[in-house]
């Protein structure tokens, strides 16, 4: 120390305050940034949330696609299952047509 000790405390008083003075700016610095950051997550979020919309309208539009679809197949299964029966009775067409004949030869023949 010096030969005047409060000169002396109020020069390291100053010293530690401008270095407080420094640190609080750089705090200061810092929230800025981490201002800037959570200002940039929030946009960055409020993007994925108009995402996350659009593809709940997606879905909503498969879905329905799906439901359209299970019905048409459902319309096919059962034009399927009509156009066998008919093929059935066309496969039945020969035999049909010669018990026919049969019973017109015999009527022919009285």
């Amino acid at each position: 120390m010096g030969l005047n000790p409060v000169a002396d405390v109020l020069k390291r008083s100053d010293k530690v305050l401008k270095n407080a003075e420094v640190a609080l700016s750089n705090v200061d610095t810092t929230l800025g940034t981490v201002g800037g950051t959570l200002t940039n997550v929030d946009g960055t979020l409020t993007s994925v949330d108009g995402t996350l919309t659009g593809v709940d309208e997606k879905l909503a539009t498969v879905d329905a696609t799906l439901a359209e679809t299970k019905q048409v197949l459902g319309e096919v299964q059962g034009l399927l299952a009509r156009l066998d029966d008919k093929l059935s009775l066309l496969d039945e067409v020969p035999a049909l047509k010669a018990q026919l004949d049969k019973v017109l030869a015999a009527v022919a023949q009285g």
